[in-house]
């Protein structure tokens, strides 16, 4: 966040101004934003004038969670004619900001593209502009902004790619099946290895009961993504019980566990084919190494119990269930995004919280 701007070297009767904001930024870096807060406004005091000290002070206040006094005082400085070019534009950004942590996404995408008309390769707004259009779905003017980002971003290919397969997802729910493929072309253009984009193309050819291909392309898209299994495994198991080929899932899933033998996810479904070719005890063994080595995996011992009950055995079956109750109190396994930190237990392409793309491991 930028708490003053670097201009001219001040007089000294300026010199008073500039102390507090320096102490506002080292009070900012430590944590404490309330006296951050009152060494700005003193600096006001000594200098109405300065409109760093109140684009400080607007930043301070959208930090604190405080919109409304931020937007009120960028927009006071947007009315100043005196105002210098360089600081105009920080105003702009800082009152698009304001709106984009406020929640108004109308106004902030109309304060970016008034930024961008005056400052056209401002990269954060056009990162924050990109955000905006894919939060509300509108992926044609996503991909826009992103060309317009282009080579400014290594990972632009990687991100059109998704922006691409969103194009894609939004035709075939409309049921414009024809375009929705030229979409997912499109994104293989940008990246081979998107997974995202093997996964919907799957899905639609799945749809067109096309199951050899879809379980073609879901194949591929398996080892490019860490954390993809729980999407996947559900899917090929589809597929495969369509094409009533059990034992090809089942050789799917052991060539899996031979590459990522800690995938807990594929040892869940590789039992499930072993039971369901009628090798239960085969399967149950399966699951109880899996537990033996990752004595806190939940689904495990429900899957145990489940495997069990439906073979009606039943007092091993309440024999699991105790042993999962008792550690019930440890928590599931999550997902952490690399960029932001923020953790779900579901997969997620792109970041809810950060905007991040492919950050989920």
């Amino acid at each position: 966040m930028r708490w003053f701007h670097r201009g001219p070297a001040r007089s000294e009767p300026d010199r008073p101004t500039a102390a507090h904001m320096r102490r506002a930024l080292h009070l900012v870096l430590a944590g404490d934003l309330v006296a951050a807060e009152s060494a700005l406004a003193e600096a006001a005091r000594l200098d109405s004038s300065s409109s760093d000290v109140y684009l400080a002070l607007a930043n301070l206040y959208r930090a604190r969670g405080e919109i409304g006094r931020a937007i009120q005082i960028h927009q006071n400085l947007l009315l100043r004619k005196d105002l210098d070019p360089a600081l105009r534009r920080e105003a702009l950004l800082g009152l698009a900001l304001d709106f984009r942590a406020g929640g108004f996404l109308r106004r902030a995408a109309a304060s970016f593209e008034e930024l961008l008309e005056v400052d056209p390769h401002n990269q954060q707004a056009l990162r924050e502009l990109e955000r905006i259009r894919v939060e509300s779905g509108d992926w044609e003017d996503a991909i826009r902004i992103r060309r317009r980002i282009g080579r400014a971003d290594p990972a632009t290919r990687q991100i059109l790619a998704h922006l691409w397969t969103g194009l894609g997802r939004e035709r075939a729910k409309a049921g414009k099946e024809a375009e929705a493929r030229k979409a997912f072309r499109r994104a293989f253009g940008q990246d081979r290895r998107c997974a995202e984009a093997y996964v919907a193309l799957g899905d639609q050819k799945f749809r067109d009961r096309k199951i050899r291909k879809a379980i073609g392309l879901w194949r591929r898209a398996l080892p490019l993504h860490p954390a993809i299994g729980g999407l996947l495994y559900p899917r090929l198991w589809e597929g495969y019980v369509a094409l009533e080929d059990l034992p090809g899932v089942e050789a799917l899933l052991q060539k899996r566990l031979e590459k990522e033998p800690d995938d807990q996810e594929a040892s869940i479904w590789l039992a499930r084919a072993i039971v369901r070719q009628g090798r239960v005890d085969e399967g149950l063994a399966s699951l109880r190494r899996l537990l033996d080595r990752v004595p806190g995996f939940l689904p495990g011992y429900a899957e145990i119990g489940r495997m069990l009950l439906h073979e009606k055995r039943d007092f091993e079956a309440i024999k699991a269930f105790e042993e999962l109750l008792d550690r019930l109190p440890l928590e599931r396994q999550r997902l952490r995004c690399n960029s932001c930190g923020a953790q779900d237990a579901e997969l997620h392409w792109r970041c809810p919280q950060c905007g991040e793309w492919d950050s989920f491991v």
